[in-house]
């Protein structure tokens, strides 16, 4: 899925750059908005695509034997390890969490334009609905509505070029494109090129809006200063295409822009090249090798072949040993090849590695399953069906010599073509195992051995027993928990064994149990046969148990016993959870103080600490206790000398001396100048220079969009309230900072000359730069 997603993401990145550098600056608007969709579309799919590529054909001779034959897909292999924390789960949750949450907000969005929409008076217009609303706005468009101001509306003061840019943005559907964005940027929004994805679409809304108004209208100049007029207005809908997104040298420049056909075309033909190139680059490629597999028939004598294994293979064997030890995670094609390695070594390698057989637990839950006389008919077609009888490669026809009775076990699966070999082509392998090899597997693989686990803690030995039973209803599972004097080597009948070390008893022979321990391997079959049980000195008992599979640290106290799951709270002994609160720490064990139980060394339950005065007599005590160390004083000191020198004082300067004052004791406090006396000694700060600050904020009004409204308001206040006369003669009013208005839009030739005259004689007294 990682790979996926990556690969997705450097795909729809590599498109949107070629959209920028090429695309982009051409007037293609219509061909440029399905090039950004099918881009979209197309880094979802290209890495789901598959290229087979052929390989050499492979020749494996291999030897059916009789005996040791445990087919991989049938008899899989298990490591005893301890299960880890499953952090692609906890990632996988988090990234849904989020999902989520952005789902919600895009839901939350879309009911508010919604509601926005019934609760306003609406008024048919061509092939849209207008919506009156009482906020002051520039016309928006979502989906076949027109959101303007009522009182602007009925006065008719909105130009005929905003009707025709909202009206676009309607005919042409753009909310469909808003919506799919929003929503895949929801689901997706681990890939950071979808912001771009979006700002670049939206940017070609308002090219294929600005388009129609000037092909309608005509008169491009106008157009642009309506845009500026307007550009300081703010969009507050969500999801709505306004007329002000993105007013920047890109768009204004689009609109005078002239594009050569040739140009254009050669242009387009380019993405076929580079579609091609991003399907060979980004999609998945299989190996389809034909493996032709030469079979032979076993002999009477079997002997096993043992050689020297290269010493790159012994290495990397040594390494996957050490990570079956300490319980790490394997591959099951790891443990294939350990189990296979290990064969091939000749004495003297075994002698120098561990066993791998010694760790591994071959599984036993092999059921059967009872063969119909209609799958012996279809398993004879040798054309759909390849068969395994016993783990041998058997003609089809084979089958017509056995009955349905003869066979205790089958397995079935289909075979994918790039997957299929010249020697088996069929669609399906069948591998059925016969009555007597099927008890010679199960034989083999149910011999159950016991383990027991020592363990020393405060100089006490504690005895962990563990106790496995054969699968019977009408047998009782039995815990023993009484020391035994004694340690018993595993019969070859499968009868129980313990054992037991106590710290009064004699040592026992190095010889016979060390060995014995050694080679004891854990091979639990009923996970609910397990019982751990640490015997204490005193009256009271804890443990571990596991019920309904479910592990359960319990406390019996005065043979009253009480049991937790890891999340410290409270269960019966059937294993049904009674309280959905955790437990108090003084409640588990009396006079004790249970804060965190421990298991294997790690931390398996935290209970509710109901202490919580002993944090707060802390917290008194360390408050009492504070006091500033003596740099802190000196830096103190420092900065008062130079508060006093100076009139000009910053502002970090005086958050610093107070924080330094507040973290000192009284004693400190009385010894030193509390800042506050000395910053009310210091003369009152100067007055403002209201007319650096005017011509600050107006050159900022020339030369950005940003904020221009509030901006005109706050420059408008000054210019009335806090300047003089004086200074009023040395700058321009704030009407000189807006531009003139554009001419009608029926205007003739010479109105419209007067206008542009206007507009120049406006720029030199302003100094304007727009």
């Amino acid at each position: 899925m990682i790979t996926y997603l990556l690969k997705s993401a450097t795909c729809l990145g590599l498109l949107l750059a070629f959209y920028h550098f090429v695309l982009e600056k051409e007037k293609m608007h219509n061909f440029n908005r399905f090039y950004l969709l099918g881009s979209l579309l197309f880094s979802f799919l290209v890495p789901l695509y598959i290229i087979y590529t052929d390989v050499t054909p492979v020749v494996l001779e291999t030897v059916q034997t009789a005996t040791n034959f445990y087919p991989t897909n049938e008899i899989p292999t298990v490591i005893s390890t301890d299960k880890p924390i499953d952090y692609v789960h906890i990632i996988i949750g988090v990234y849904c969490l989020i999902s989520a949450l952005l789902l919600i907000r895009f839901g939350r969005n879309l009911f508010k334009m919604i509601v926005k929409i019934k609760r306003n008076e609406k008024v048919n217009y061509k092939k849209a609905n207008l919506v009156l609303v009482n906020d002051t706005i520039l016309p928006h468009t979502f989906w076949k509505y027109i959101f303007i101001n009522k009182s602007e509306y009925e006065n008719a003061n909105i130009e005929k070029e905003l009707f025709t840019h909202e009206l676009t943005h309607v005919t042409q559907k753009h909310t469909i494109d808003v919506l799919l964005l929003e929503l895949t940027q929801a689901l997706f929004w681990i890939n950071p090129f979808f912001i771009l994805l979006k700002k670049a679409v939206q940017l070609n809304h308002e090219f294929l809006a600005d388009e129609t108004v000037i092909t309608q209208h005509k008169n491009t100049f106008q157009y642009q200063h309506l845009l500026l007029n307007k550009a300081a207005w703010k969009n507050e809908y969500y999801l709505a295409s306004n007329l002000n997104y993105l007013v920047t040298k890109k768009r204004l420049k689009m609109m005078t822009t002239q594009s050569s056909p040739t140009k254009i075309l050669l242009k387009k033909l380019a993405i076929i090249p580079l579609l091609t190139g991003f399907v060979f680059l980004f999609a998945q490629r299989v190996e389809a090798q034909e493996i032709i597999e030469v079979v032979e028939e076993p002999v009477e004598t079997i002997v096993e072949e043992k050689q020297n294994i290269s010493k790159n293979d012994f290495e990397k064997y040594k390494v996957l040993v050490e990570k079956v030890k300490n319980s790490e995670i394997i591959k099951q094609k790891d443990v294939v090849w350990m189990t296979s390695t290990y064969r091939k070594m000749s004495d003297e390698q075994r002698k120098s590695v561990e066993n791998i057989f010694h760790y591994i637990v071959a599984d036993v839950s092999l059921s059967k399953r009872k063969v119909s006389g209609n799958q012996l008919k279809k398993w004879q077609n040798k054309d759909e069906y390849a068969i395994w009888v016993d783990g041998k490669s058997k003609e089809n026809s084979i089958l017509k010599n056995y009955k349905e009775s003869d066979f205790s076990y089958y397995s079935e699966s289909f075979v994918h073509k790039n997957a299929r070999s010249k020697k088996f082509p069929q669609n399906y392998q069948v591998s059925v195992y016969t009555n007597k090899y099927f008890k010679e597997l199960v034989d083999k693989n149910s011999k159950l051995e016991e383990v027991v686990e020592v363990v020393e803690q405060k100089g006490n030995l504690k005895i962990i027993e563990i106790k496995e039973q054969r699968k019977k209803q009408t047998q009782k599972k039995e815990y023993i928990d009484s020391p035994i004097q004694k340690y018993n080597y595993p019969s070859s009948n499968g009868s129980k064994q313990s054992f037991t070390i106590d710290k009064n008893s004699p040592k026992p022979h190095k010889n016979h149990n060390e060995e014995a321990i050694i080679d004891i391997r854990l091979k639990l079959k009923d996970v609910n046969a397990l019982e751990i049980i640490y015997h204490n000195a005193g009256a009271n008992s804890t443990g571990f148990k596991l019920i309904n599979g479910i592990l359960l640290y319990y406390v019996n106290v005065n043979n009253k016993t009480k049991f937790y799951n890891k999340e410290g709270k409270l269960f019966d002994e059937n294993g049904k959870q009674i309280s959905t609160k955790k437990a108090n720490a003084s409640e588990i064990i009396p006079e004790n103080y249970v804060k965190k139980v421990f298991y294997k060394g790690d931390v398996f339950c935290e209970f509710f600490d109901d202490k919580p005065f002993l944090n707060e007599t802390k917290l008194k005590s360390s408050a009492e206790q504070k006091k500033a160390s003596i740099e802190e004083m000196q830096e103190y000191k420092r900065l008062i000398l130079e508060v006093e020198k100076k009139t000009v004082i910053k502002v970090k300067t005086v958050t610093k001396l107070k924080a330094i004052y507040k973290s000192m004791s009284k004693e400190q406090q009385n010894s030193v100048k509390n800042i506050d006396e000395v910053l009310a000694k210091l003369p009152p700060p100067p007055k403002p220079d209201w007319l650096f600050t005017y011509q600050r904020l107006a050159h900022r009004i020339k030369t950005t969009s940003k904020n221009r409204k509030e901006n005109l308001i706050y420059l408008e206040k000054i210019y009335k309230e806090k300047l003089s006369e004086t200074e009023k003669a040395k700058v321009n009013a704030p009407q000189l900072l807006i531009p003139p208005p554009p001419p009608k839009p029926n205007a003739t030739k010479e109105e419209i000359l007067e206008a542009k005259k206007a507009y120049e004689v406006w720029k030199k007294r302003a100094g304007n730069r727009l």
